[in-house]
């Protein structure tokens, strides 16, 4: 049986600009999310990732199954590290469901920030550093796509040892 985000599952492309507008797309996805969240940046965008609804989100997509997962490819966290960032805080106390990776090589430069919820939502900030981009609740073909190029890319990363938290 598929989950679907609602029931009207119009495919809507919602353009979007501006900070505020950004937070609140994500938020809406992420609270649709059922079983996988895949973000993908230079860092994980605070403006975006690190504000309590989202975390909460996070936080309850984690915990709802064994089989919940929530990906990370960011080519830095070392700012998100000096910064105190939640969600890598989160990735530490449910490290079997919050996986964050690294591009195995450093010259891939990722210039986009993207979020993927379930097989049927996608949000894309075609530059990192600006909060312009398109949304659409409801797109699997489009979702396939960008999956396809994530898990290519995920398939080609490594575990990011600067996140893991060390216990003694």
């Amino acid at each position: 049986m598929e989950n679907f985000p609602n029931n009207n599952h119009k495919s809507e492309r919602i353009r979007f600009d501006g900070r505020d507008e950004a937070i609140s797309l994500v938020i809406e996805l992420a609270q649709q999310a059922k079983h996988r969240m895949c973000i993908l940046g230079r860092n994980i965008d605070h403006v975006l990732f690190d504000n309590s609804e989202f975390i909460e989100c996070a936080s309850r997509l984690a915990r709802r199954s064994p089989r919940s997962e929530i990906q990370i490819i960011a080519q830095s966290t070392k700012s998100n590290m000096q910064q105190g960032h939640r969600l890598i805080t989160l990735a530490q106390q449910l490290s079997s469901n919050i996986h964050i990776r690294n591009p195995e090589k450093q010259e891939q430069t990722i210039q986009h920030t993207l979020l993927l919820v379930d097989d049927f939502a996608y949000l894309t900030c075609p530059r990192s550093t600006q909060y312009d981009g398109y949304a659409n609740h409801y797109d699997r073909l489009e979702v396939r796509e960008l999956y396809t190029q994530f898990n290519d890319l995920w398939n080609h990363s490594k575990a990011d040892r600067g996140v893991r938290r060390l216990t003694i």
